[in-house]
């Protein structure tokens, strides 16, 4: 009887050891890409974070030139889908579109740009704002380019 409660916890142990070491690999994939703070050619603010392993979030500023005035306005997408060459662009219902192109990692996973690497050096990309706010007309921002670092 004394060898079945000396394996009893041992099971135990060695179970809890195996179930503690792992980790789903996803959650730490997931805080490895960040957020990911830019500027646009106007010299406002975009952040860009990865929801999934195929699809990103972002989020920032644009300034346009309105019929009286201009306005400055953020915009924000979710779940914007990546394709497997690294593009993604994602319109929304108000008249704001953006385009770019991220790196990929060896598990053709979406990755922002890393100090020293050449293959993931890329986040980067345009937008463009066509928006009717009322009081103000319709505002324009022109082609505007961003980019993003970490």
């Amino acid at each position: 009887m004394s060898t079945r409660r000396l394996s009893k916890p041992a099971f135990v142990v060695t179970a809890a050891v195996l179930g503690l070491s792992a980790a789903p690999a996803g959650a730490v994939h997931e805080s490895h890409h960040g957020p990911f703070v830019g500027r646009t050619s106007q010299g406002e603010r975009l952040v860009m974070r990865t929801t999934s392993h195929t699809r990103i979030g972002i989020r920032f500023r644009w300034r346009g030139s309105c019929a009286s005035g201009t306005a400055l306005r953020i915009a924000r997408f979710r779940n914007v889908p990546v394709s497997e060459d690294g593009r993604f662009f994602k319109r929304n219902a108000a008249g704001v579109g953006v385009r770019g192109k991220i790196g990929f990692d060896p598990q053709g996973n979406p990755v922002f740009p890393e100090p020293f690497k050449f293959a993931n050096n890329e986040a980067k990309g345009r937008l463009r704002a066509v928006v009717a706010i009322a009081g103000r007309g319709t505002c324009r921002s022109g082609t505007v380019s961003w980019e993003a670092r970490r």
